[in-house]
């Protein structure tokens, strides 16, 4: 009688920190952990497209998160929330988003929704498109044209 005593009260116990720890799924291309709550301060690691995790404290719109053994800070607008429920357990589907959907929520494209552009629009240089998609710059190359134009960071810590 007690183990099963022990059982379900461990059974609930699990039950309710599951619900109360907050899990976020990443919505951006990538969201990157950062040292501090700022959005240039030095870099910790990348965290993929669709990737989920634990939250381990919140300050502001900041979310200090850990991915794979490193610790940092993370912008609430990089995440989406993911709720739990219980329903799901008893075999419910939750509703599922499209692909056009997701596409137009993340302000992207689908290999259908861009062959359908490309035909309403053949004359537009979408060479333009894909160069400018690929450009990037460092971290370091920023931070010194932050520093060049005496520029703030808006919204990070002070």
């Amino acid at each position: 009688m007690k183990i099963k005593f022990l059982f379900i009260l461990l059974s609930l116990f699990l039950a309710v920190s599951v619900a109360l720890a907050a899990s976020y799924k990443v919505i951006t291309q990538e969201a990157v952990i950062r040292k501090d709550k700022r959005f240039f301060a030095p870099m910790v690691t990348r965290i993929p497209y669709g990737e989920l995790i634990e939250e381990l404290e919140r300050q502001g719109d900041w979310l200090r998160v850990s991915y794979k053994g490193q610790d940092g800070w993370l912008h609430i607008s990089a995440v989406q929330e993911q709720k739990f429920r219980l329903s799901s357990l008893a075999g419910d589907r939750a509703q599922e988003s499209t692909k056009e959907e997701v596409a137009l929520a993340g302000k992207g494209f689908t290999p259908d929704v861009e062959k359908a552009f490309r035909n309403k629009n053949p004359n537009m240089r979408y060479d333009l498109v894909n160069q400018v998609q690929n450009f990037k710059i460092g971290e370091s190359q920023l931070l010194d044209f932050l520093r060049a134009g005496n520029l703030r960071e808006p919204g990070g810590a002070q």
